[in-house]
């Protein structure tokens, strides 16, 4: 990966080796970007040390990132969930003892049906050849053809078992989402975002969600479109990452994503005073999330 050369701005641009970046925003607030696997990464950094963690990891066989590695491609749903729960697990260690964990997760159908002959127009990262979700052999978990995996669910479940403690399934209604090309079921509308923490107490305002008059549990916030500058990391939009900052982050908190793609969190966490620290295996996600940090 090359070093980037960022101009200095009112405040100073840092750029480190070739798998860290760090620097701050024109009102001094601190951020770092790690290139690389996001469970490595973790293991290198202190215990508590974040307010806050909001990510959305990558779903379970709906886009190829092209890079060595990358969660989301394993053969069964066991090994899919055990990526993402052991990542989480190091994610509890590194949250403060108040701290909350925000996690986004889509679902997965089973078709069973063999290689895909169409094209999918939806995204340009589709592009499989065989996937693990479309063998014959129900995943290892003997699911039927055409249903739904419960993806999210397995993974929350697991992370209860280790030591997490689940204190809402968020509902994220994605108003004016593109409709699914289906015709034997509902077009889904909504992902989930699980609240997590480690503690009996923890950080949580409640009053953002009463002020303003929203469902608690019911987020309905529209899709991101769909970014024009060749760079496809479906992220998810500033106001769902402002609204689980506002309700589970003091302000003056660090937060923390490990799956960073484009920056998202980062970006809205600094512009709220927030620090923020992101790690990214893709590195062309990386540069592209650090030149737009760096304009803050």
């Amino acid at each position: 990966m090359s070093t980037l050369k960022l101009s200095v701005g009112p405040a100073p641009k840092i750029i480190t080796g070739c798998n860290k970046w760090h620097g701050q925003t024109s009102r001094f607030v601190h951020w770092e970007m790690h290139a690389g696997d996001a469970l490595q990464v973790l293991r290198q950094m202190p215990d508590d040390s974040y307010n806050c963690a909001i990510t959305s990891p990558p779903y379970y066989w709906l886009r190829d990132y092209g890079v060595d590695g990358q969660i989301g491609k394993e053969e069964t749903v066991e090994e899919y969930v055990n990526a993402i729960v052991s990542t989480m697990n190091e994610v509890y260690r590194v949250l403060k003892p108040d701290g909350v964990l925000f996690l986004n997760l889509g679902d997965t159908y089973y078709s069973g049906k063999g290689e895909s002959q169409g094209i999918d127009r939806k995204s340009n990262k589709r592009r499989f050849g065989l996937r693990a979700v479309d063998k014959s052999g129900g995943l290892g978990i003997g699911i039927q053809r055409k249903s739904i995996i419960g993806i999210p669910w397995r993974v929350a479940i697991k992370m209860s078992a280790n030591k997490w403690v689940l204190r809402c399934p968020i509902i994220w209604h994605r108003e004016h989402c593109l409709p699914e090309n289906v015709k034997d079921r509902p077009s889904r509308s909504y992902e989930f975002v699980f609240m997590f923490v480690k503690s009996r107490k923890y950080y949580f305002n409640r009053q953002p969600l009463i002020e303003k008059n929203f469902d608690e549990d019911v987020w309905t916030i529209a899709a991101r479109p769909k970014q024009a500058n060749g760079i496809d990391t479906a992220p998810f939009p500033d106001e769902l990452v402002q609204r689980c900052l506002d309700i589970g982050c003091p302000k003056d908190g660090s937060v923390l994503d490990p799956f960073a793609g484009s920056g998202t969190t980062m970006r809205v966490a600094l512009v709220s005073g927030r620090s923020a620290t992101g790690i990214e295996l893709n590195p062309d996600f990386c540069e592209h999330a650090v030149k737009n940090l760096s304009n803050l």
